[in-house]
């Protein structure tokens, strides 16, 4: 799984909104396919937010004519309450007002918000949604991009207007407000999650019980594809760097009744004399994260959730990322670039899919018993590994051993003999004619002459 091109952050701001787009042009309205155990899938593809959408019932119920409508009314329904690039948005004109007061918007806005204050206040601002003037500045907001470095007195006048302490959340009856007049409310690293919910939630509505709903990379399900759960790949970084159209995939990890978001910087940068510079701003710093994540996934009960904490751990980073993750009950797959290397660190199911054994130890050492989930899991899937390498070998082993031993208690059945020593001639009796026997196979061995000439030195 991996987020399009136009997928961003709280700290990108990318067009979540380029509603002129969102008019949904359906590619495929509702066709109708077959699964591979006959069932029937209704699939329904569009545009919205920026990016495309895609849809998936399997076995459904029957759908109302026009379902694909509704769907996409829905998704227009999210850019029309929370898009920046919509003047007409609720969101936007909230961050046109300069008024400090109680501004009315939808239930579903206040949701939203309250659920990326409550992230932002358990990473102490490592994500906050009213970031986007510093993103602006650093080109990767909706402004013209300039794709330069904005100078320290520009990133420190602007923020000044940002801060998620400066925003509050009213549920009942909901409202937003804010204490700068200059504040402004980007949702777009969380939005796109909301709207995968919001689609999963209308075919709920309709009876549909089996459901894949993915926008720009992020995913949530419900139910299975007949006897199996739904699976969603998440996308392997080093395809950037490989130059080919190819998609491989780092995992296709099987969920139920759960949700999946993937945040990464392997897609939009820019460029300045050899240095690079993320889309993904650390709104405590002002500037773009700099250390070696290279994508982050996170499987959480809903997708405005792991839409959320996607962000919030890519900024982050792997070692906080992980000791948040584990206390906030996240199953998390991190991907690191390490020069030409990738290694993973996963937690939770995800922990299967790891591959990097440094970040055990300090897993271990520095994070509580909820926070040494991580270390425990990767040490857990590294001995699985193991077992399954050696298990072929044992096998054989056991299957050689009971071959031998079944010639032997065959030989002594048919030789009427009794085993009295090892094979090979090491060992052997003798016999009342004189001669000596192997005491493996009960009959008279070449292999045994050094035995019985050692034997007839001793008599």
């Amino acid at each position: 799984m991996n987020r399009s091109t136009f997928t961003t952050t709280t700290q990108r701001m990318i067009p979540f909104a380029a509603f002129s787009f969102a008019a949904a042009l359906l590619w495929l309205a509702g066709s109708p396919a077959v699964a591979q155990d006959g069932a029937e899938i209704r699939e329904f593809r569009g545009q919205t937010m920026g990016t495309t959408y895609m849809v998936k019932v399997y076995d459904p119920p029957k759908l109302a004519d026009g379902i694909d409508i509704e769907i996409d009314a829905e998704l227009r329904s999210v850019n029309d309450q929370m898009s920046t690039y919509l003047k007409s948005s609720e969101i936007s004109r909230f961050n046109a007002s300069e008024s400090t007061d109680w501004f009315d918007v939808s239930a579903e806005t206040a949701l939203v918000v309250d659920a990326a204050l409550r992230i932002s206040k358990a990473t102490n601002g490592a994500f906050d949604v009213t970031v986007g003037p510093l993103v602006n500045a650093w080109s990767f907001g909706p402004d013209a991009k300039t794709n330069t470095v904005p100078s320290d007195e520009t990133i420190a006048t602007l923020r000044e207007s940002v801060g998620y302490e400066k925003l509050a959340v009213r549920i009942e009856p909901p409202a937003l407000k804010k204490s700068t007049s200059s504040l402004k409310v980007d949702l777009s690293s969380i939005a796109k999650g909301h709207g995968v919910d919001r689609v999963i939630a209308l075919l709920e509505r309709h009876g549909a019980k089996n459901v894949f709903v993915e926008i720009g990379g992020e995913v949530r399900v419900t139910g299975k594809k007949g006897d199996q759960p739904w699976k969603v790949g998440i996308q392997d970084p080093r395809i950037e760097q490989s130059g080919t159209n190819e998609t491989p995939l780092a995992a296709a990890h099987p969920i139920e009744n759960q949700a999946m978001a993937t945040s990464g910087d392997y897609r939009i940068f820019f460029e300045v004399d050899g240095k690079r510079y993320s889309h993904t701003l650390d709104p405590r710093s002002g500037r773009p994260i700099d250390h070696d994540l290279a994508s982050v996934s996170v499987i959480a009960p809903t997708c405005m959730e792991a839409d959320g904490w996607a962000t919030a751990i890519n900024v982050l980073g792997a070692e906080q990322g992980a000791k948040i993750a584990a206390a906030e009950g996240l199953d998390i797959l991190l991907i690191r670039h390490r020069g030409n290397e990738f290694t993973r660190l996963g937690t939770g199911t995800l922990a299967q899919y790891a591959t990097d054994p440094k970040l055990e130890p300090h897993a271990a050492q520095t994070q509580t018993h909820q926070a040494a989930q991580p270390g425990d899991a990767a040490h857990a899937s590294e001995e699985a590994t193991f077992f399954a390498k050696m298990l072929p070998t044992l096998i054989i082993t056991l299957i050689g051993f009971g071959i031998i031993l079944s010639a032997m208690a065959i030989g002594v059945i048919f030789g009427r003999k009794s085993i009295s020593g090892s094979c090979g001639g090491l060992a052997g009796k003798k016999n009342d004619d004189g001669s000596v026997s192997c005491s493996l196979c009960s009959n008279p061995s070449d292999a045994c002459q050094e035995l019985r000439e050692q034997m007839k030195k001793d008599a």
